[in-house]
């Protein structure tokens, strides 16, 4: 174990997760039959909306657990339970309690070619929220891919930050 209480960064269920989102991306790539390619690109993007959520609250939380103890500890990850769609605010705001430094580089990331990484991951939410209320949605396999990636860029940004 390292001086901070962690053994692995980034947490071994981050790792996990990414291996499945990276066996789902290459699937859904794969797929030829015409029936099936729409249900894999659904899931992909579920996944990716998935991945930066746990992401996210996952290395928060293994921040946390290196950084303090006790009671503080306790108190800290009280609050990480409660985890809320990744929407660029909720992201924002998460990473507003620790540091407005890393507030504003995360605005700044967001911002960047235009706000592209903020537009799709509203586009990404939007999506999971509106297949897992079986409303109308339409992404297709190359959309599902460019947003498992934008997913991948945000995590890692998670990721590499919160390195304790």
């Amino acid at each position: 174990m390292s001086p901070s209480g962690v053994t692995r960064w980034p947490p071994w269920l981050v790792v996990s997760l990414r291996e499945k989102l990276d066996d789902c991306a290459a699937l859904t790539s794969s797929t030829v039959d015409a029936d099936v390619a729409p249900f894999m690109a659904r899931f992909l993007a579920i996944r990716s909306s998935g991945y930066v959520e746990q992401t996210a609250i996952e290395v928060v939380r293994g921040y946390v657990q290196a950084r303090s103890g006790g009671p503080v500890r306790s108190f800290a990850g009280s609050w990480l339970e409660r985890t809320r769609n990744p929407t660029a605010q909720n992201l924002t705001d998460l990473i507003g309690r620790f540091d407005s430094t890393w507030r504003n580089e995360f605005i700044d990331l967001l911002d960047d070619d235009d706000e592209r990484l903020k537009r799709e991951l509203a586009f990404l939410v939007n999506l999971r929220n509106r297949i897992a209320h079986g409303l109308n949605e339409g992404v297709g396999r190359e959309k599902a891919l460019l947003l498992k990636e934008v997913s991948v860029e945000l995590a890692d940004w998670f990721i590499l930050r919160f390195n304790p």
